[in-house]
């Protein structure tokens, strides 16, 4: 069972920068940190259809311009603790199914009803404390809720 959390600056910026990322045109289907069980480090997820498109190179590039536009991102994520999936990854597939199961009842959304009317904020990331995810063994899976409207 994974012991340490997502520090909640991290997962602030986190969110911030799949906000960015949305507005900039880039489709983020469902975003999560994790640490794979054979790594020592926690990294921050993103699974687009953009990747299975375009391949990772085009994808990264796009995601890479977004926090260099935004200084205090780098604070708490650095541009290399970022993976872009695409919806056909074994990860994604695991996140988007596990997320279908959370949702619906999930006591951690809530309407915000400003700056952006509608929009489905976090009051925290959704965890699961299992040890695979899409088949891959992981250490703690921490999930940003989907936007408003994005089919899960």
């Amino acid at each position: 069972m994974d012991q340490e959390a997502v520090v909640s600056e991290q997962a602030e910026s986190g969110s911030r920068l799949l906000e960015a990322l949305a507005a900039d045109g880039f489709d983020v289907r469902i975003a999560f940190w994790t640490k794979l069980a054979d790594e020592e480090k926690r990294f921050l997820y993103l699974a687009s259809r953009f990747v299975d498109d375009n391949g990772p190179l085009a994808a990264y590039r796009l995601v890479d311009r977004v926090p260099r536009k935004m200084p205090d991102l780098s604070l708490w994520i650095d541009p290399w603790d970022i993976r872009v999936i695409g919806l056909n990854d074994s990860l994604a597939k695991g996140a988007l199914e596990l997320m279908k199961s959370k949702v619906p009842e999930s006591p951690l959304l809530v309407q915000d009803p400003g700056p952006f009317p509608g929009m489905t904020r976090p009051r925290g990331l959704i965890r699961h404390d299992g040890s695979t995810l899409g088949g891959v063994g992981v250490d703690g899976v921490y999930m940003y809720p989907p936007r408003s409207g994005a089919p899960v």
